[in-house]
Order: structure tokens, then sequence, then C-alpha cells
């Protein structure tokens, strides 16, 4: 079987990323299952396992910082350009980007919003973020909006474009056709207008356009049953959370706290672990790794059904 090659930036130096990835790759399995390589300080963990590919991305004259600092920011803004030079030049097959803080890369200058954003404007693309859970996929029509701002942020034509948007990426990066449901924004979906008009307004002709269009997708479905389907194997299940909590609390649910963050959209496919760079317990040997595992081969899962 002909493995991926993945290629991994650790994130913000002064965090855990540095760390959890040398810990995972001390794991001679998981060495063995994919071909890795690092893009990263080594001076920003005390032993590189024997046999890594631990390439040496970094700017010797800064120091890093357990907390957010231009100085730790400016060396992740240099893994993440060197990332996307050898995804351009096709050097990898999957991407997998360690956490980095935003606040950070702000402080350099730089109106950084996430990896994801700067992966679309590096690459002339829409990116569409989406959740690995182990069970269905989850995707957010706002990400971090006031919870205040997301009514006005709702309308027919947007939640439309999203819902076709993603569903063309899937099927580029997948050769599959995924079926969507569409959580509610009002409580029991809004109960016929008796707690909220926007699912009869919006949310419903959305639907019928959406499928008029050929989507598989239902909805509005109220959100306290909608993430209880477990859906059926090898169907490509994707419900649309129409605001943050509303989606990421049932993802790190589903997931045991272990969620994927999967950005898709790109000319190639890239994953990374649903946690910041937890500067707090940042060198206290006690960062979690499995969000990082799981983000690897979760990733080559994905690129495997496609190669």
């Amino acid at each position: 079987m002909t493995s991926p090659r993945v290629l991994v930036t650790v994130g913000d130096p002064g965090g855990t990323g540095p760390e959890i990835v040398a810990a995972l790759l001390e794991d001679e399995a998981l060495r063995e299952r994919f071909s890795i390589t690092v893009l990263g300080p080594r001076r920003s963990v005390a032993k590189i396992p024997d046999g890594v590919q631990w390439d040496d991305v970094d700017l010797p004259a800064l120091t890093f910082h357990r907390r957010p600092h231009p100085d730790n920011g400016r060396v992740t803004l240099l893994e993440l350009e060197e990332a996307c030079r050898r995804m351009r030049e096709g050097a990898a097959d999957l991407l997998v980007t360690g956490p980095a803080s935003k606040e950070a890369i702000r402080r350099c200058g730089v109106p950084f919003t996430g990896h994801t954003e700067y992966l679309g404007r590096a690459f002339e693309s829409t990116p569409y973020m989406v959740f690995l859970t182990g069970k269905m996929v989850v995707a957010l029509f706002t990400t971090h909006l006031p919870l205040a701002e997301v009514p006005a942020a709702l309308s027919q034509e947007k939640l439309v474009a999203y819902v076709e948007g993603l569903s063309r990426a899937w099927a580029l990066q997948f050769k599959a056709k995924p079926t969507f449901l569409v959580a509610g924004l009002n409580p029991h979906a809004g109960e016929g207008g008796l707690a909220g008009c926007e699912e009869r307004e919006i949310i419903e002709p959305a639907v019928v356009e959406l499928l008029g269009k050929g989507i598989e997708v239902s909805g509005p479905i109220p959100a306290d049953s909608l993430f209880l389907r477990v859906p059926s194997s090898g169907e490509d299940i994707i419900a649309v959370a129409l605001y943050h909590d509303q989606g990421m609390i049932p993802a790190k649910l589903m997931s045991n706290g272990y969620a994927v963050n999967c950005t898709l959209g790109l000319p190639f496919l890239r994953t990374s672990p649903d946690h910041g760079p937890a500067f707090d317990i940042a060198g206290t040997g006690k960062a979690d790794p499995e969000s990082f595992r799981r983000a690897i081969i979760q990733g080559a899962a994905l690129w495997e059904r496609v190669r």
C-alpha cells in the first residue's frame, strides 16, 4: 500500500506543538506507516527521534516565549510560508499544521485570522473548514461571530452558496456526494414560527433551492437531535451548524475532545489538531498528542480514498 507523504508544521515554537510532534514521532509504527517530514525549529525540542526527517525552519536570532509573542509569530509564519512552497511543488500529499497563536502572528503586523483563511489566500481558493469527529462531519456556517450577530448573517442566498460550495469542494476532493443536515437556528427549529421565524423564512426556502440543484440536504433540523444521528457505513454526512458553539460542542463530545480540523477547497488536503498552542502547559509534559495523532491518521485515511 502506498503511504501518503505528510508534511507537518510544529506551529508556535513556544507552545505545545513541537513537543507533541516529537512525542508522536517516537512511535516507530507511526513513522513506518507514513512518510513524515517536519518543518520547525530543531531547538524547540529537547530531542528529535532517530530516523525522523525534521527540516530546521527557524530564525535563530529570535527567542521563543511561553506566551503570544511576535518572535514566535515570525517563526510560525516562516513555517507556513515554507509549507506553502512545498505544497505548490507537490512535495507532499497531506499538510498537517500545528497549533498557531493568532495573537502572536497579528503582533508581527500580519492580519492573521487562522490557517484556513491564510491558506485560502495563498492558493487563491475558497476554503471550507469542517471538523472530523469519528462519526459525522461538522461544518460551521459562521465561525467566530458573536451570537447576537448570527441572525443578521443568515440569509437564503448565503446559506445556499455555502452548502453548494462545500458540496462541490467535497466532491472534488473525495469523488463522493455528501448528504447535508442543516440545523435550525431557534429552539425546536422555530416550532412553526412560535420560537422564531428564520427557519420558515430562510432555512426552509434554502433547502428547497438546494434540492433543486441536486444536492442531498435536509433541514431545518432541531439542533438538539441532529447530532444524534449515526451515519451508515460509507455514508458521508455533513451537519451544518449555523454558529460556532452549536457545532463545536457536539463535535468535541462526539470525538471525546479530539476533533480534527480539516480544510477543503484547496489544491491539497489539510488537517490540524483542534486545539491551540496551550502556552500554560508547554514544557510540562502534560500536553496530550491524541488530537495531533488523529489529524495525521484521519487526514491520511481521507487521502487514501482517492489516491
